[in-house]
C-alpha cells in the first residue's frame, strides 16, 4: 500500500499589494481592488442544465463573475454564501451573477447542479471543455497552472512482510455483511487517518471539533489554541523539493497522508523538526517549542481499516483494537457471531483467518472483515462493475457504476438500480416495478438493457419487469429512460468518459464588471464584507466610467495575476 503524499502548489503571498487599493466605501472609492482592463470577450460555455450558455446573455447593468470549484472544502462555499447574501441586498439593481469552475474534470453540469441545490442558489454555474475555459481564464487573468502532480512513492526494495510496508496501490479491505452482501474498499489514507493512528501510537491527546467542513484541531497535548485567535494550530506539509515545511493548502480530512505536521501558525516553520521521509511521519511542534514525531513504519489492519472504511467502531482493550461494528451492524449481544479478521494469502489464493488482532496483523496487501459464520468471502480481485444509465426528461444523460464483489447471488434490475443509486448517493423514488423520480427529476422511466452485439450493440427496451430481469456475472447493463426520450442518447457502457483530474488550492477571485463587461474591481479570497461588495455592484451598475478610481490607476489584473492567481494543478493520470 502507498500512503500518497501529493505536493500541492500554493498561492503566492499578496502582502506586497498596496493597502490603498481598497477604498473606504465612500462615493469616490471602490471597495475592491481596482482594475483597468478592456472588456471581457463573449464566450460560450455549458451551464448546470447541459445547455450552451453565452457569457453576454442578457443586457445587465452589472455582472459578477466568481471562479470556484465544487470540491473546495472551505473558501468556495463561503464565496457562494457571500454572493447569496449580496443578492438579497441588491434591490432595484439590474445585475447578473455567474460562477465559473476552475476544475472542469470534476465539475460536470450534474455536479454543478447538485452544488447549486446544496447551497440553494439559482444563478448560472458554468463549465465547459478545457480549451474553452482556458480562454475565459486567460481573459480574466486567472493563473491556472497545468502541471502533473508528482506521485511520491517510497522506494522499498525489500519484501513487504519483512519491511512491514504496502507497496501495492491496489490494497483493499473487503467487507462481507451478515446478509451476505460484499463490498471492496480501496485504501485512501487521509491526513486525519494518519493523525488518528499517530496519536494512538504516541499517546497524544488530541481535541477536535467537527462541522460540515470537517475536523478542526483545537488542543494538542493540553496545548490549547487561545480563544482570542492570537494563534491557531496550522497544518503543514513537507516539500521534498525545497526540503522545507509549508502551510497546507488542504484541510486535515482531504489532504493525503505523508509527511505532515501541526504547529502554531505564528511559529517559525524552520523550527519544526525534519520528518523521516522514508515512512509516513506526523510531527507536532508545541507552542513552548517542544516537539514529538510519530513514524508509521508498520501499516497494520487497524490502519488499513481507518483508511478504507467510512463507518466502523473499533474500541480499544488491553490487547489493542477489536472490531465491534461496521456500517452500524454490531456484534450481537448473544455472540451468535462476531466480526472476524482475514488476510489474503497470495500463494494459496485464499483468505486466511487471522490468529492475531488487527493491531498485530502487519504487512498484508488485502484484509477482510466478515462474520465468523461466513462460508464464502469473495477474492479481492473479483470486483465487477455494471453500469446504470439514465436519460432524464430534458434529454441529459448520466452513467453510474454499480460495483459488485463475487456476484454469488442473483441480482434483479431493480436491486441493481437501488444498489447503484445508493452507492452514488443519488436520490430516487421506486414505485412497484418502476422508477418515478431520479435525482429529483420526475417522470415515468422505462427500463432498457444493453444488448451486446459487437459493433451493433445498442440499448434495447426489455419486456421483463425490473424485478424479473436478472443481472449476469459477466454481462448486462441497465438504463432508465424518461418517458418521451430516446435511449440512443446514452453512450455505450463500455466507453469511459475522459476526465481531466485536478487538484485545487483554496483561494479564489470574484470580479465585478459593468454593463459593457469591463472589469471594475476584484475581491480576493473570501474574507470580504458583503455590504462593501454590494456597494461596488451598485456603483458598477450606475457608472459607465470609473468614479475617481483612487486605488491603482492602470493596475491591470494581468500584471498581478501571478501574485494572486488561483493556483490549480491539473493532472492527467495514467490509471
Amino acid at each position: 500500500m502507498r500512503w500518497l503524499a501529493i505536493a500541492i502548489v500554493g498561492l503566492l503571498a499578496i502582502s506586497s499589494m498596496p493597502a490603498s487599493t481598497a477604498g473606504g466605501g465612500s462615493d469616490h472609492h471602490w471597495n475592491g481592488y481596482v482594475l483597468d482592463r478592456s472588456s471581457i470577450a463573449n464566450h460560450v460555455l455549458i451551464n448546470q442544465n447541459y445547455d450552451y450558455y453565452s457569457l453576454h446573455t442578457g443586457n445587465h447593468d452589472a455582472i459578477v463573475v466568481a471562479f470556484i470549484f465544487t470540491t473546495c472544502p472551505d473558501v468556495c462555499p463561503v464565496i457562494t454564501s457571500n454572493m447569496k447574501q449580496a443578492a438579497e441586498k441588491l434591490d432595484g439593481v439590474d445585475y447578473q451573477f455567474i460562477s465559473i469552475t476552475v476544475d472542469p474534470g470534476t465539475d460536470s453540469p450534474q455536479v454543478l447542479r447538485e452544488y447549486m441545490n446544496d447551497y440553494d442558489v439559482t444563478w448560472p454555474h458554468l463549465t465547459g471543455e478545457l480549451e474553452d475555459l482556458e480562454k475565459v481564464w486567460g481573459d480574466f487573468g486567472i493563473a491556472v497552472n497545468t502541471e502533473e502532480i508528482e506521485n511520491h512513492d517510497h522506494d522499498h526494495s525489500h519484501d513487504h512482510a519483512d519491511n512491514d510496508e504496502h507497496g501495492d496501490e491496489d490494497s483493499s479491505v473487503v467487507v462481507v455483511m451478515p446478509d451476505g452482501t460484499a463490498s471492496s474498499y480501496e485504501l485512501m489514507p487521509s491526513g486525519w487517518n494518519q493523525l488518528t493512528a499517530s496519536a494512538y501510537q504516541n499517546g497524544w491527546d488530541i481535541d477536535t471539533s467537527n462541522s460540515t467542513l470537517g475536523n478542526f484541531v483545537s488542543v494538542i497535548n493540553n496545548d490549547s489554541a487561545p480563544s482570542d485567535d492570537s494563534w491557531w494550530w496550522e497544518l503543514h506539509v513537507w516539500n521534498e523539493s525545497t526540503t522545507t515545511w509549508e502551510a497546507a493548502t488542504a484541510d486535515i480530512d482531504s489532504i493525503e497522508a505523508g509527511q505532515l505536521a501541526f504547529a502554531p501558525n505564528n511559529a517559525d516553520d524552520s523550527t519544526i523538526p525534519v520528518p523521516q521521509t522514508e515512512n509516513e511521519t506526523f510531527v507536532i511542534l508545541q507552542s513552548d517549542g517542544t516537539s514529538d514525531s510519530a513514524v508509521l513504519d508498520g501499516i497494520n489492519a487497524w490502519h488499513m481499516s481507518l483508511a478504507a472504511l467510512d463507518s466502523f467502531d473499533a474500541p480499544t482493550s488491553e490487547l489493542g483494537h477489536y472490531m465491534n461494528a461496521i456500517d452500524g451492524i454490531e456484534t450481537p449481544s448473544d455472540s451468535s457471531w462476531v466480526w472476524e479478521l482475514h488476510y489474503w494469502d497470495e500463494e494459496s489464493s485464499a483468505w486466511i483467518s487471522s490468529d492475531v488482532g488487527m493491531d498485530s496483523l502487519v504487512g498484508k496487501e488485502h484484509i477482510a472483515w466478515a462474520p465468523n459464520v461466513t462460508e464464502d468471502i469473495p477474492a479481492p480481485d473479483s470486483k465487477m462493475v455494471h453500469k446504470l444509465g439514465i436519460v432524464f426528461p430534458d434529454g441529459t444523460t448520466e452513467m453510474f457504476d454499480g460495483d459488485y464483489l463475487g456476484m454469488n447471488m442473483d441480482v434483479t434490475a431493480m436491486e441493481h438500480t437501488m444498489k447503484t443509486f445508493n452507492q452514488n448517493e443519488i436520490p430516487f423514488i421506486a414505485d412497484g416495478e418502476g422508477i418515478t423520480s431520479i435525482n429529483n427529476s420526475n417522470s415515468e422511466y422505462d427500463l432498457y438493457i444493453w444488448h451486446n452485439m459487437g459493433s451493433f450493440s445498442h440499448w434495447m427496451a426489455t419486456s421483463d419487469t425490473a424485478n424479473e430481469s436478472i443481472l449476469m456475472d459477466d454481462s448486462d447493463h441497465y438504463a432508465w429512460v424518461a418517458d418521451g426520450q430516446d435511449a440512443s442518447l446514452l453512450q455505450s457502457p463500455d466507453e469511459e468518459p475522459e476526465k481531466n483530474e485536478t487538484s485545487t488550492s483554496h483561494s479564489t477571485q470574484t470580479f465585478i464588471l459593468d454593463g459593457d463587461w469591463k472589469p471594475k474591481v476584484v475581491f480576493l479570497g473570501y474574507d470580504w464584507d458583503v455590504d462593501l461588495f454590494v456597494e461596488d455592484v451598485e456603483r458598477a451598475a450606475k457608472s459607465t466610467s470609473n468614479p475617481d478610481d483612487n486605488g491603482l490607476p492602470g493596475f491591470t489584473i494581468a500584471t498581478f495575476a501571478a501574485s494572486i492567481g488561483l493556483a490549480i494543478i491539473a493532472t492527467s493520470r495514467d490509471e
